[in-house]
């Protein structure tokens, strides 16, 4: 019998053979079998979307400039440490259409376009739809017209955390809890919040965890995923569980 259900998760594609958020450190995810992907959502000054974590370009290629200051032909002339191109969120979920992505939209701009986009085309399913910010989630949530799952905002993490520690249950339009392992030197990740949701049919990930004992503790607990910059370390970390199928397909692994 199986014990629960776990998915691994390629945060921002993984950062082993490439940088991250590039089409190359998701085609190495892809690779290793990976069916889950994380990215970030951010919007050029034009309104095309990319897939990239910081609003400014300074720490990925040098350059102290918003993204939203430059129109799209110009960020497709970016390349990152001289070979990688920031992908455009539409080729991405084309180029990897049999995956599941989260996609985490980092503003409201970006998540009224990421609307516009998912409306317009039914062709791009098999997805996670996050952002910290309540405001933005709550606009996606709203003008959405496709029945696509979500993740808790940051500001439902924290109601969540605390109806936990009172007994006082919620109802929350969220199906997928991303969480750190802890937040501020307070223990997010225990057995009562895997209870908790487990009871409530909520799926709980972890973020994002690169250490091989860490994702042992956590696989252990029974958490349902876990993001990772180091792909290839937790599928050894894997290893350590018994699993009904070893080999990562369309469907997450079943641990006995």
């Amino acid at each position: 019998m199986c014990k629960h259900i776990f998915t691994p998760i390629a945060h921002r594609g993984g950062t082993e053979v490439a940088f991250e958020n590039t089409f190359e450190a998701f085609a190495d995810a892809y690779a290793l079998g990976y069916r889950w992907l994380e990215t970030d959502v951010q919007i050029s000054k034009d309104g095309v979307l990319y897939a990239m974590h910081d609003y400014n370009l300074n720490r990925v290629v040098g350059i102290n400039i918003n993204i939203d200051q430059l129109n799209s032909e110009d960020v497709d002339q970016i390349l990152i440490n001289g070979k990688h191109r920031i992908p455009r969120i539409d080729l991405l979920l084309r180029k990897f259409h049999d995956v599941t992505f989260n996609l985490d939209a980092k503003n409201i701009n970006a998540a009224k376009a990421l609307v516009n986009l998912l409306n317009s085309n039914k062709l791009f399913y098999n997805l996670c739809l996050g952002s910290f910010s309540h405001r933005t989630m709550n606009y996606m949530r709203e003008y959405l017209k496709r029945d696509i799952p979500f993740s808790f905002s940051q500001r439902e993490v924290f109601w969540l955390i605390l109806g936990i520690k009172f007994n006082n249950e919620a109802k929350y339009d969220a199906s997928y809890l991303q969480i750190p392992k802890s937040y501020l030197g307070y223990k997010l990740v225990s057995k009562k919040l895997l209870d908790y949701c487990k009871k409530n049919g909520i799926k709980v990930h972890v973020w994002t965890i690169n250490k091989r004992n860490d994702m042992e503790s956590l696989i252990g607990m029974g958490v349902d995923g876990i993001m990772t910059d180091n792909c290839r370390t937790l599928l050894d970390a894997t290893k350590t569980c018994r699993f009904v199928d070893k080999e990562i397909v369309l469907e997450p692994f079943s641990i006995s």
